[in-house]
């Protein structure tokens, strides 16, 4: 019998299914005072067997729950610290910055162009004396 109700003074009676039961009184915060039968027939050995291995099942289940938990928060706090060192090792990595490239490229290419401009001016110079030159015999023949 729980301690939230009492055995009232009538002993048994019967249900309105034909059992006999005892009334009870609850004194619950939430059902005080209020009157319940309780059926005094044993559960029959197959559901008690069956209601026993519901509870042990479920108990298991409560403990693989709380263990698969664990090992999250395990695989999370593991996962944390393999980004962080994956981090730290990247930032100590040291990489050519590709603007010091792209500026030395740059003044190889400004080179390389001014050579070339130079040598168009001696071709065009060269070009110019032939011309004056040709001009100059046709003017005279």
């Amino acid at each position: 019998m729980s301690q939230d109700s009492s055995v009232s003074s009538l002993s048994t009676v019967k249900c309105q299914c034909g059992i006999a039961t005892r009334i009870f009184t609850a004194f619950t915060p939430t059902n005080a005072g209020r009157h319940f039968y309780k059926f005094d027939d044993p559960l029959h050995p197959r559901v008690a067997n069956l209601i026993h291995n519901l509870k042990k099942e479920n108990d298991n289940l409560h403990r693989e729950k709380k263990g698969l938990k664990t090992r999250m928060a395990d695989l999370e706090k593991y996962l944390v610290s393999e980004i962080e060192e994956t981090c730290e090792r990247l930032d100590e990595i040291t990489v050519p910055k590709s603007e010091e490239v792209v500026v030395d490229n740059e003044d190889a290419v400004v080179n390389k162009s001014k050579e070339k401009v130079y040598k168009m001016w001696i071709v065009i110079a060269i070009l110019w004396c032939c011309f004056a030159t040709f001009i100059t015999f046709w003017v005279m023949k």
